[in-house]
């Protein structure tokens, strides 16, 4: 990383705020007095003020810039983001990573990259307190959901008047009326058969497109795609 170039590269106005808060940050309480892992998230942070590292920047991209170790680069971002991120933005950041999974052929494994730590964290325990198990063993950056889970998850993000708005445009689609978690799960299930075909990133692109209304509780567009999602299927099975 050269820090001549980054500074050279950033407006006068960048620089002061960053050297500002630098200079704020590290007296406070006293001068030296912070631990040395408090100064490293102040010095991120001015990185970040300089444009020289992303808001929130990859593993890989700290490994990379900073020279630093994976395991490293995890912990500089899990301490960054808790000391960031409400209860609230860690949700929307899990709502976010609901949207694109890779999903298994067969439609009962869903496959989320998560790259912060935290946010890792945090779906593990939102899943365990729905009463589901998440599995982590393949890599800390990937987490597996069934089905099921998948299901109670999205239930827990939506009012009961989305609950209700998002059931009732899945029925009148096609779905079967059973409960919410059971619409979802059927209509997740041809999600899953129309792009079993396609690659990974195929997969987690086209489930999207699907998946994304349901989570935002956009009705209209909830309808539109589920009607585009059960006639095919009732086209194909005629």
């Amino acid at each position: 990383m050269n820090i001549e170039q980054i500074v050279n590269d950033s407006s006068d106005e960048e620089t002061k705020s960053a050297l500002t808060y630098f200079l704020q940050s590290y007296m406070t309480p006293a001068f030296g007095a912070l631990p040395k892992n408090e100064v490293e998230l102040i010095v991120l942070n001015v990185l970040e003020k300089l444009n020289a590292i992303d808001e929130e920047p990859e593993l890989y991209e700290l490994v990379s810039k900073l020279k630093v170790t994976r395991s490293k680069a995890r912990g500089l971002i899990y301490d960054r983001e808790l000391r960031r991120s409400s209860e609230e933005e860690l949700d929307g950041k899990v709502k976010a990573l609901l949207k694109k999974p890779l999903i298994q052929k067969n439609g009962d494994l869903y496959v989320l990259e998560v790259e912060n730590p935290l946010v890792s964290d945090h779906l593990r325990s939102k899943v365990q307190k729905l009463g589901y198990v998440s599995d982590g063993s393949f890599s800390p950056s990937i987490v597996k959901l069934g089905l099921d889970a998948v299901a109670a998850l999205i239930e827990s993000y939506l009012t009961e008047q989305e609950r209700d708005d998002v059931k009732g445009a899945l029925v009148a689609a096609g779905a079967p009326d059973t409960s919410f978690k059971g619409v979802i799960k059927a209509t997740f299930k041809k999600v899953a058969g129309k792009v079993a075909s396609d690659t990974g990133e195929a997969l987690m692109e086209k489930a999207s497109d699907f998946i994304s209304p349901i989570i935002d509780a956009g009705v209209d567009l909830v309808t539109e795609k589920a009607r585009e999602l059960f006639e095919e299927a009732d086209e194909q099975n005629g």
